[in-house]
């Protein structure tokens, strides 16, 4: 450790839940103080910002005390784990009352209280702390003799605030960058849908027929269907090698995955044949995340579907599969159907009939194919711009993780 630095456990160097009896002392039952929920506390937002008022006598039993200057810490998973942490201020008569579930340090003079929040922001200190939470899945808590042992840096106070100036005007800049870089990755994003529009425009859209799904499945019986439902199918039937069960979880970023894999024995295939999955055949989730889209591909030849899906088999004389799953996602007349019919959401209501009736512009099949083909050029394109995004994020996440690092070493 530098020279000139002490090291010290937290409770050591901050009073840890200040008792409430302090803010009984300073006001009155009936006077106001501030309320701040759970969800108040922010994740890399240093200040918190009050929104929320209640009377003393409301708040005093069951609610955790703290005042302008405290730092506020979330304690129970997910919460920890996800950094939620801020210094409160601007409190109404200074005094503020908010979850149970919060931990509230208070730094004695020796300690800024910024420096305090930038310890605590460290994604190291959530690990460690992480690993020695207490209590029921779902409600574990981080423990308390871990947060009172804790060790803290305590360097001279000027030499504090000199760091957290660094620190404050790095993270301002890294900020700034990871929100321009959020709009650009949602900006590739937005052309992928602008690009699809745009080529079927140049190609005459207005023009073309417009019919539904269902006139556009092949002529056999079961060409738009959903897997088998109860006991027809149980997870006690599934096999290490067979043949494949297809569920929402092969339909992912509206491509299909296989990551998860699912078989059952061709015995079992030989009861479940009528609701077989062919190659090409375009799998649209009903359940779960709603509207996910994806083809099945050639590499998988002989499948069946969950209740999860919809399956429609096409006739591909009128409509290439390609065509369809790019149409359902990116289309505008597609996606304002399927939104009035789900009231306003897609993640609920969306059923066969629904996608039955789906109206789709049509042009001829060999339209159709140089859609696709200039829709893949685009989308490879917007691909490399949206992984040259999620690669600066990351970038900015480790500097992030760097400058901590290095501000509570020594080294800045």
């Amino acid at each position: 450790m530098k020279a000139g630095w002490r090291l010290e456990p937290l409770a050591a160097v901050c009073q840890i839940k200040p008792p409430k009896a302090e803010a009984r002392r300073l006001i009155s039952a009936n006077d106001l103080v501030s309320f701040v929920p759970m969800e108040a506390l922010g994740i890399d937002q240093k200040i918190l910002v009050p929104t929320q008022t209640r009377p003393l006598s409301e708040v005093a039993g069951s609610y955790t005390y703290f005042a302008d200057g405290d730092v506020l810490l979330a304690k129970i998973t997910p919460c920890f784990e996800n950094g939620k942490l801020g210094i409160a201020a601007n409190l109404v008569n200074g005094i503020g009352f908010g979850s149970s579930e919060y931990l509230v340090f208070r730094p004695d003079a020796s300690l800024d209280k910024e420096w305090l929040y930038y310890f605590l922001a460290r994604e190291s200190f959530r690990a460690e702390g992480a690993e020695r939470m207490t209590g029921a899945v779902g409600h574990k808590r981080v423990a308390k003799d871990f947060i009172e042992a804790y060790p803290i840096p305590v360097p001279p106070l000027p030499e504090q605030q000199r760091i957290v100036t660094l620190l404050d005007e790095a993270f301002d800049s890294i900020a700034t960058a990871k929100a321009n870089a959020v709009k650009n990755l949602q900006n590739a994003r937005d052309l992928v849908s602008l690009g699809f529009q745009a080529i079927t425009e140049s190609l005459g859209r207005t023009q073309w027929p417009t019919q539904q799904v269902d006139a556009l499945i092949a002529s056999h019986k079961g060409a738009m269907r959903t897997g088998p439902f109860g006991s027809q199918l149980l997870h006690s039937e599934f096999v290490d090698e067979g043949i494949a069960v297809l569920g929402i979880d092969n339909a992912v970023a509206n491509e299909f995955r296989w990551d998860r894999r699912r078989f059952i024995s061709k015995e079992k295939y030989q009861q479940m044949a009528r609701y077989r999955v062919f190659p090409g055949d375009v799998l649209i989730t009903i359940m779960g995340t709603c509207g996910r889209c994806a083809v099945v591909p050639d590499d998988i030849p002989i499948a069946i579907n969950t209740k999860h899906l919809c399956c429609i088999t096409l006739d591909r004389k009128k409509c290439l599969p390609e065509y369809l799953h790019i149409y359902f996602l990116y289309d505008p007349t597609a996606r304002d159907y399927l939104n009035a019919q789900a009231k306003g959401s897609i993640m609920a209501g969306l059923n066969m009939g629904i996608i039955s009736d789906l109206p789709v512009r049509l042009p001829l099949v060999e339209v159709q194919a140089e859609i696709i083909d200039r829709f893949d050029s685009l989308r490879s394109e917007c691909d490399r711009l949206e992984s040259t995004q999620k690669q600066k994020l990351t970038a900015l996440d480790e500097l992030k993780k760097s400058l901590l690092h290095q501000a509570f070493s020594g080294a800045l």
